[in-house]
C-alpha cells in the first residue's frame, strides 16, 4: 500500500530485488527494506544508548546513510551487515560525543520524528526496564532486546544475529536469569510494547522524501494484479558496486592484516633474536620468539576484530616492542658480552654501550609510536565528521 502505508511486497520478491529496486531510487522498496530490519537496528542502538528516543534517532540515521550508500553495495545479501556496521558507528560516534562533553542540537531532524519518536510507556518504566537492562551484558542485553521485539519465530531472529537457534535461546535464557522475575517480566512487557512500528518505517521514508536516488539502472514496479517486477535500463553488473563506509579506513584482507603486523613485529625483534642466536644465549632467543608471536596473535586478532583501530593496535605493537627490547638487552646484556670475550668467533652485537643502546631503541619506538598515534588521531578525526 502506498500513500501512508508501506508497501508490502508479494513472497516471490526477493531481498535482492528491493535492494536493486531501491538503488535505482525506489523509496517505497526501501520502506520494505527498512519494515524488515527495523527491529535490528532499534535493538542494537537501544542496547548501546539505553534511551528510546535516542535509540530511535540513531537507527533513522543508520537507514538514511545506509539509502545514500546503496549505490556501492557490491553483493545484496552483505546489505544486513553493511547495515549493522553503519548503525554500530553511529552508536560508537555518539558515545564518544557524549563522553567527552559535545552539546548536541536537541532539535529533531525532520520526518515524522516526534510521532516515531513517541513510546507508549512512561518515563518512570522506562527507567526501570534500563536499570535492569544495563546490568545485563551487552552480549547477551541485544538479542533479549530484539527476541522481545521482534513478534517473530526464533529461526528468523537467530539468523538476524548470526546466531544458531539454540545459541539465541541459551543466549535469551542466560539474560533473563541475570534479572530478578519481575524485572525480567515487565522488560519484556515494556519492549513488546516500544517495538518500531509503521510510524518508524514512515519517519524513515520522510527523511528520505528530500533525498536523491542512489543510482540508476532499474524501476520497481507493480502489475495490475500486483505481482512486482524490474524493468527499465540494463542494470549494472553487482561486481561494479562495492561498498565502502566513509567513516571506516579501506578494509584489509587478512593475509594483509597478517603481513602488516607480521613485518612490523618481527622486524622489531630483528636484532634480538639473531644476536642471541649468536650467542647461544637459546634462553634468551625461545623467550624473544615466543613473546613476539603472542603479540602478533593478539594485535592481528584485534584488528580483524576492529580495522577502525588499526593504528592505534599498532601503537600498542610499538609499546611492547620497546620493552621487550629493554628488557633482554638489559637483562642479557653481560651474558652477550661473556660470549664475545670466550669465543673470538663470534662478533659483539655492538661497540656501543649498553645505555646508547637503550637510548637508540627507546627514541626508535617512540617515533614510531607518534606516528601511529597521529595517524590514529586523523582518524577517528575523520570518522567523526558527518558524511
Amino acid at each position: 500500500m502506498i500513500n501512508g502505508v508501506v508497501i508490502r511486497m508479494q513472497a516471490t520478491i526477493t531481498e535482492a530485488e528491493l535492494l536493486r529496486a531501491s538503488q535505482a531510487g525506489d523509496k517505497d522498496a526501501f520502506g520494505s527494506i527498512v519494515e524488515r530490519y527495523q527491529s535490528l537496528i532499534c535493538a542494537i542502538t537501544y542496547s548501546a544508548t539505553g534511551d528510546f528516543a535516542k535509540s530511535r534517532q540513531l537507527a533513522r540515521e543508520t537507514f538514511t546513510r545506509a539509502f545514500n550508500s546503496l549505490a556501492q553495495l557490491k553483493d545484496p545479501h552483505k546489505f544486513r551487515l553493511m547495515l549493522c556496521r553503519i548503525a554500530r558507528n553511529l552508536v560508537d560516534k555518539s558515545v564518544r560525543k557524549q563522553r567527552f562533553g559535545v552539546i548536541h542540537d536537541s532539535k529533531p531532524a525532520e520526518g515524522h520524528e516526534s510521532e516515531a519518536d513517541e513510546v507508549p510507556i512512561s518515563k518512570e518504566r522506562q527507567e526501570l526496564v534500563w536499570r535492569g537492562l544495563e546490568t545485563v551484558s551487552e552480549k547477551f542485553r541485544e538479542p533479549l532486546i530484539f527476541f522481545y521485539q521482534r513478534h517473530s519465530s526464533t529461526p528468523a531472529v537467530a539468523g538476524d544475529l548470526d546466531l544458531s537457534e539454540p545459541a539465541l535461546v541459551q543466549y535469551v535464557s542466560k539474560a533473563r536469569s541475570l534479572l530478578k522475575p519481575e524485572v525480567a517480566s515487565l522488560i519484556q512487557d515494556v519492549l513488546a510494547k516500544t517495538a518500531p512500528g509503521k510510524p518508524f518505517t514512515l519517519a524513515v521514508l520522510g527523511a528520505l522524501s528530500k533525498v536523491p536516488k542512489p543510482g540508476h539502472g532499474v524501476r520497481f514496479e507493480r502489475s495490475a494484479g500486483g505481482a512486482a517486477s524490474t524493468h527499465g535500463s540494463r542494470v549494472e553488473d553487482d561486481a561494479e558496486l562495492e561498498y565502502q563506509y566513509l567513516s571506516a579506513p579501506a578494509p584489509m584482507s587478512k593475509s594483509a592484516i597478517y603481513g602488516a603486523f607480521a613485518g612490523s613485529i618481527f622486524g622489531g625483534v630483528a636484532w634480538l633474536l639473531p644476536t642471541s642466536i649468536a650467542g647461544k644465549d637459546w634462553h634468551a632467543a625461545a623467550a624473544v620468539l615466543a613473546i613476539a608471536g603472542v603479540i602478533f596473535v593478539v594485535s592481528a586478532t584485534l584488528c580483524l576484530r576492529n580495522q577502525a583501530k588499526r593504528w592505534r593496535i599498532l601503537g600498542w605493537v610499538m609499546i611492547a616492542l620497546c620493552a621487550l627490547n629493554l628488557a633482554v638487552i638489559n637483562l642479557r646484556w653481560n651474558v652477550w658480552m661473556q660470549a664475545y670475550q670466550e669465543d673470538p668467533s663470534y662478533n659483539a652485537p655492538t661497540n656501543l654501550s649498553r645505555w646508547t643502546m637503550n637510548l637508540i631503541i627507546a627514541a626508535i619506538m617512540a617515533v614510531l609510536l607518534v606516528i601511529f598515534l597521529t595517524l590514529d588521531s586523523r582518524q577517528r578525526k575523520q570518522t567523526a565528521e558527518p558524511h
